[in-house]
């Protein structure tokens, strides 16, 4: 059975369709004849689904009319086909011309025979004409209008000839408007008058000057020209070298992003020129995250002095001393669907842990936030983050971060250096709270250096760290997630009404885990086990199965602690295949968080100097008459407390006294063999008795003759 077509479609028209453009040929029994523009293939296209295609809106018909009158605009126009890619100034000029050729239709439509005379100036139908354009164009003048003895040229009508050309021009490309445009950019010359040659060597000079060594082109076409292979016929023929200013126009002339490929490689033109994204990125709560860290415009202060003085950082304390000024990192996440703020830290540095103690607020209940700050509404509900996008800064760009999302079955995801778009929601966030709250609190700073000239931020700086931090917190609480939003995808509901209709719609957010956040976002330290269980930051913990695995010897194992929550902790350790849960045997401390109970115990312990120096006073007299009424101290002042001790030295020296044989003294004497040798002049000498003086021919003067002179012997020299 033969089908018929729903739409006409003659042949020698174009269908655009999923993507490929196609040409009919021909029409058959089930289908239209088609072959590919760009690689020649021919096969059939039935009607069902051509008609099915275009009740989609996904075939574009271009009938052979249509696309003869657009190629012939085209070249007319130079590739302008559309209204909009004209300036302002163009536009202008064409509307003015548009209603003159309307007003020309309308007058030959009313039986007027408009010649170029007649409609050329002091023509007999030029004013009604203009008279008729001016009601076309609503009011607008098309002559020279005095107003207060002044003249302005608004339109200067051309004489008729000019007129008559529009409306040809006009009508000939389908009624486009673009058909009056002034054709001026097609002046001049068409093409480089440049020779194969030529061409050639700039090829040869981009493709050397857009390398990743980013050279000079001055000298990179300098250094090219001895180099470049030129025959002797061609420079016989009269080749000349392009200059540099015509390079420099072709690298102009250039897309930005194969320059930056080529000379800031792949990786850097990805992050400079990759396109972005404009959807819809989340529908459910926790669905995405996004991380980043921004450097706070305000300096922080205990008060407004300013002083400077040389610290050791390693012993300084983290707390601001009095007189210290500072700026600090605010660490954000924000919740792509609903964009609540899922947790805010401000810290002295961008850094992992910082990053970590991020994500541990949000997949915690941040009550603590809202009692401590005074807050009137409740913070976004804990929720277990399916995907978490971060840039590449070195706060979030680490192991250890990584695995700690990767431990708690969060998709990582890497934005892009330098590129915005890639989070844009928290970057937006940054933006709102530094213009409604950071811009009217002291010690504000500006948003870049040297805007407010007259303004000290630094003098200025009043408030402390904790109270910037709660300032921050009662606006990301009570303030942003409950005005309205008009991002994408908002449509100007509050951030917590797209929470109620999340839940509603997709139902319950999914639950953190409280042993993977203890495990993969908690701190770690090793201990050993005793039979009161296990020490970690001064604070014990124990239980039954650790006790039991420990089996009354001493093991060392690792700690995981939640900073958050210190009322349950967990024990790993090495060859032991389960993971051991401990709880907090100090009572006392179980409301506290890490940080509040370290410095509930630094305070215990610390000490005031003018107590100390009475208890220590105190201590000193006790001990003193205990040490006085035992009688086991006797009087230092009397001389005969210390004979027991001199005897007790006196026998300890005679039994170090250790018996030793005396060695026998050497002094210089004749070789052997030479004892009464007279014949040489060597000196003999006598041995010497024990403490005797040095008597020897050596201590004689010699004789005026130069031989020695030597004493009679009288005794053997055996």
């Amino acid at each position: 059975m033969t089908s018929t077509p729903l739409y006409k479609v003659p042949s020698g028209s174009r269908f655009v369709l999923e993507g490929r453009h196609w040409l009919v040929t021909g029409r058959e029994e089930h289908g239209y004849a088609v072959e590919g523009v760009e690689d020649g293939e021919c096969l059939t296209l039935s009607y069902d689904r051509v008609d099915s295609a275009i009740k989609e809106r996904v075939c574009e018909i271009i009938k052979p009319v249509d696309a003869e009158v657009r190629e012939a605009l085209i070249k007319f126009t130079g590739g302008i086909e559309i209204f909009e890619q004209l300036s302002g100034e163009q536009q202008d000029t064409v509307r003015a011309r548009l209603a003159i050729v309307m007003a020309m239709d309308e007058l030959e439509a009313e039986g007027l025979r408009l010649t170029q005379r007649s409609i050329s100036e002091k023509g007999a139908y030029r004013s009604v004409l203009l008279n008729r354009a001016t009601e076309l164009s609503k009011g607008r003048r098309f002559i020279e209008a005095a107003r207060g003895g002044k003249f302005k040229r608004l339109f200067q009508c051309p004489q008729g000839r000019t007129l008559a050309r529009y409306r040809q021009n006009y009508h000939r490309y389908g009624r486009n408007p673009v058909a009056l445009i002034d054709r001026d950019h097609l002046k001049g010359r068409p093409a480089e008058r440049l020779s194969y040659l030529q061409e050639r060597f700039i090829d040869y000079i981009i493709e050397q000057w857009n390398r990743v060594e980013k050279p000079t082109l001055a000298t990179l076409v300098e250094d090219a020209k001895p180099v470049f292979h030129v025959l002797p016929e061609q420079i016989a023929d009269g080749f000349k070298f392009p200059s540099i200013t015509t390079i420099r126009a072709r690298i102009k002339a250039m897309s930005e992003v194969v320059k930056a490929v080529g000379r800031s490689g792949v990786r850097h033109a990805t992050n400079l020129k990759g396109a972005g994204s404009t959807d819809i990125r989340a529908l459910m709560y926790g669905e995405k995250a996004e991380i980043d860290q921004v450097y706070l415009s305000i300096f922080t202060d205990d008060s407004g002095a300013v002083r400077s003085r040389v610290i050791n950082p390693n012993e300084v304390d983290e707390d601001l001393a009095e007189n210290e000024i500072r700026r600090l990192w605010l660490h954000a996440m924000f919740d792509v669907a609903t964009r609540l703020p899922l947790a805010w830290i401000i810290a002295e540095t961008a850094d992992a842990d910082h990053s970590q103690a991020l994500l541990r607020m949000a997949t915690r209940d941040k009550t603590r936030e809202k009692v401590r700050y005074e807050c009137k509404r409740d913070p976004a509900p804990a929720v277990h983050i399916a995907m978490a996008t971060a840039d590449n800064g070195s706060a979030t760009r680490n192991g250890a971060i990584y695995a700690s999302q990767l431990g708690m079955g969060t998709v990582v995801e890497l934005g892009r250096a330098y590129h915005a778009t890639d989070k844009p929601y928290v970057e937006r966030a940054f933006g709102t709270m530094q213009w409604q709250v950071l811009n009217f609190l002291p010690g504000y700073t500006g948003s870049r250096p040297g805007e407010l000239e007259g303004y000290e931020p630094k003098k200025s700086a009043k408030l402390k760290r904790d109270q910037l931090y709660g300032i921050i917190t009662r606006f990301l609480v009570d303030d942003y997630s409950h005005s309205e939003h008009r991002g994408t995808g908002m449509f100007n509901a509050t951030p917590w009404e797209k929470l109620e209709e999340a839940v509603s719609t997709y139902g319950g957010i999914d639950a953190p885990s409280q042993m993977r956040r203890c495990l993969h976002l908690g701190v770690k330290t090793q201990a050993s086990t005793t039979s009161e269980g296990v020490l970690a930051f001064n604070l014990p913990f124990n239980s039954t199965e650790l006790q039991r695995y420990a089996g009354g010897t001493s093991k060392r194992v690792t700690i995981h602690m939640d900073p958050d929550d210190l009322r349950k902790a967990y024990v790993t350790a090495e060859k032991h295949d389960k993971v051991i849960e401990v709880d907090l045997r100090m009572t006392a401390l179980q409301d506290l968080t890490l940080e509040e109970a370290i410095e509930v115990m630094e305070t215990a312990c610390r000490r005031d100097p003018k107590a100390q120096e009475l208890h220590d006073r105190h201590l000193h007299e006790v001990r003193k008459r205990f040490a006085q009424e035992s009688g086991f101290f006797p009087d230092s002042r009397d001389p005969s407390n210390y004979q027991t001790m001199d005897k007790l030295r006196r026998r300890a020296d005679r039994l170090a006294q250790v018996e030793m044989r005396p060695t026998g003294i050497a002094g210089p004497t004749a070789p052997p063999g030479q004892v009464t040798d007279r014949s040489s002049g060597n000196h003999v000498f006598k041995v010497k008795k024990s403490g005797a003086p040095d008597q020897g021919i050596g201590d004689k003067k010699p004789s005026k003759s130069g031989l020695a002179s030597f004493k009679p012997i009288k005794e053997s020299k055996l």
